[in-house]
């Protein structure tokens, strides 16, 4: 059984202390790799098979924007002074702006454009170098520690791959340093490893769940 570290995840339950979540003290791949945006030829916005999610690189940092589903009855926006639709457009959702939208069995479904920022502005997340020009580490904070993932920009697309390993992986075993938190349903591993360490780890395959992103 493995565990997937993805960018919404959360603390799963575990029914014995011999299985183990890990974390990282610091962003990786070291404190001085740390940086505010990608190379400038790789700034673009790059989308997902399905459309609902994209991630934009700039100058101003990483965002993921995406798109939730919502919908107003027939009724409400007949009734509505706020609501209108004309030409397949809803008005009113949004301020000094419309959206498409279809009606089905009574309702307007429409979609909502969200830009959250995942680097840059207030985001504790850190984006850092790995040596290689197309290759760029993601850290995402999550109470205190973080959760590296790795970034590849090649041909056009962005291979984003998930930190993943074995419940019981030994595979972290060689760090140094490490600090262990019991809690009630598992063990948190608090992995520091050197720079050196880090590129050992990489080999050791905890970036091999892949996602493509097309620009």
């Amino acid at each position: 059984m493995k565990i997937y570290c993805l960018i919404a995840s959360v603390i799963l339950s575990f029914s014995t202390f011999s299985q183990k979540s890990y974390y990282f003290s610091d962003p990786l791949p070291s404190a001085t790799s740390k940086i505010s945006s990608v190379e400038k030829k790789f700034y673009g916005t790059y989308k997902s098979k399905t459309g609902t999610i994209s991630y934009q690189f700039d100058a101003a940092g990483v965002s993921i924007i995406s798109t939730s589903i919502s919908s107003i009855s027939r009724k409400s926006i007949r009734e509505s002074s706020v609501y209108d639709v004309r030409g397949g457009y809803i008005h009113g959702v949004l301020k000094n702006d419309s959206v498409p939208c279809i009606l089905e069995d009574e309702y307007y479904y429409f979609g909502i454009r969200n830009v959250d920022v995942f680097i840059g502005g207030q985001s504790q997340n850190v984006l850092a170098e790995s040596g290689v020009s197309s290759i760029y580490f993601l850290n995402i904070f999550e109470n205190g520690n973080y959760t590296p993932m790795q970034l590849e920009f090649k041909g056009g697309k962005l291979t984003m791959r998930y930190f993943e390993y074995d419940l019981e992986s030994t595979k972290f075993d060689f760090i140094e340093e490490q600090k262990v938190i019991d809690t009630q349903y598992q063990k948190l591993v608090v992995l520091s490893p050197t720079v050196e360490e880090f590129k050992t780890m990489r080999t050791a395959g905890v970036f091999d769940l892949p996602k493509i992103f097309k620009k």
